[in-house]
């Protein structure tokens, strides 16, 4: 159940260029939160009415964890926590990552940020003695968060060639599950680029792959009707689906993204 409360930041700092991790205390967000889902943050009158989403990133006993890119006037308002502030947080939001009992192998994929909910579900994965491949792009090397926190199980690529592999992350999984004859579940998070090129590629036909989408979500409830996102169907009929309260997560062959 949603909790409307006050988490106090115990920790805020860089991991990547212009990308921070905020560890915030939430007893109540961080004893219901799933992989997949996410908080709403809201900020004061002066600089914007609407909240912001992110996508939690790990569970601490009773802190969540939260990974964002410095990019507008919230995420830098963000960036100048400090330990002991206290932050308004609504969630845990959305569903969550279906991964439980599943006997496909799992594969994680991401795209920069993209990976902050794809770490909280690795933790899960881990707890369950289950140690999945993580592919995981970025521009280059210097935008690639959670380097210290990924071992052996790491895919890397780069746009520049800067560190691991010159090219897109999602080349690289076409390469490993042309070579993988096993059913196989990916999870995936990253910018709509990276979805596009997802829905295009000719996956096997033991392949499930979920995907949790990166919009902007005012309001988190449904309310504002922002979020919305196409629905593929049988019979061409196109109806809308909203990102805040049917998804974030959600089966790739069930939406649609905009050319």
């Amino acid at each position: 159940m949603k909790c409307l409360t006050s988490g106090i930041v115990v920790d805020n700092h860089a991991i990547a260029k212009n990308i921070y991790k905020a560890v915030i205390t939430a007893p109540v967000i961080a004893n219901q939160c799933l992989p997949g889902q996410f908080v709403n943050i809201y900020f004061p009158d002066s600089i914007r009415i609407f909240p912001r989403p992110f996508s939690v990133a790990g569970i601490d006993d009773n802190a969540i964890l939260l990974v964002y890119k410095v990019i507008g006037s919230q995420t830098t308002v963000m960036s100048g926590w400090k330990p002991g502030d206290s932050v308004k947080i609504l969630g845990p939001l959305g569903n969550s990552f279906n991964y439980s009992g599943q006997k496909n192998e799992p594969i994680l994929l991401a795209g920069g940020v993209g990976a902050a909910p794809l770490m909280f579900l690795r933790d899960r994965l881990y707890q369950e003695g289950i140690k999945p491949a993580f592919f995981l792009g970025a521009r280059t090397k210097s935008q690639l968060p959670f380097l210290s926190d990924l071992k052996s199980e790491l895919i890397l690529t780069t746009d520049d060639g800067s560190t691991g592999s010159k090219g897109l992350i999602t080349d690289k999984l076409l390469e490993y599950l042309q070579k993988n004859d096993n059913p196989v579940s990916v999870f995936a998070c990253g910018p709509d680029p990276m979805m596009k090129t997802l829905k295009s590629m000719p996956f096997p036909e033991n392949l499930s792959v979920y995907v949790s989408l990166e919009k902007t979500m005012a309001c988190g409830l449904g309310l504002c009707q922002g979020c919305i996102v196409k629905n593929s169907s049988d019979n061409d009929h196109k109806h809308y689906s909203l990102v805040c309260t049917d998804g974030p997560v959600f089966k790739l062959n069930d939406v649609e993204f905009d050319d």
